[in-house]
């Protein structure tokens, strides 16, 4: 369990491990998957640094809570976790709705599987991060 500097290095791990993580993976499936330029999640880095290191900063708030009001913190935040990835799929899904084609063209299977990747690349980083992973001197 994190605490003082402890846990400030490990939220600078999780916010610069889950930017790193997703940026791998954006540039990794983009080399070998063909997704539409103009699909505007994946349209350039931008919107992956941004969207990752607020999520993660989010993430790390979230967890310093949990470790205030849970006896357990680790294990209850993993749980939160979960709950959370598995919910940031539900827009992703959409993506591939007809009601979204106007808003983002481009969202292809392999587009919208991308972006469900990256999501699961960071979550592992920050839960790893913050849960230990890091926090050990």
């Amino acid at each position: 369990m994190p605490e003082g500097r402890s846990l400030w290095r490990a939220a600078n791990v999780a916010v610069a491990g889950a930017i790193a993580s997703t940026l791998v993976v954006r540039a990794a499936a983009l080399a070998v998957l063909d997704v539409p330029p103009e699909f505007p999640p994946l349209a350039s880095p931008g919107p992956t640094i941004f969207f990752s290191a607020v999520l993660s900063i989010a993430a790390v708030c979230v967890y310093a809570l949990v470790q205030r009001v849970s006896a357990s913190p680790d294990t209850h935040f993993r749980w939160i976790a979960l709950a959370a990835l598995l919910l940031s799929f539900l827009p992703d899904v959409w993506l591939l709705s007809d009601g979204a084609a106007q808003a983002f063209p481009g969202a292809t299977p392999a587009a919208v599987g991308i972006l469900m990747t990256m999501h699961v690349a960071a979550a592992a980083v920050v839960v790893w991060a913050l849960t230990g992973g890091a926090a050990k001197p």
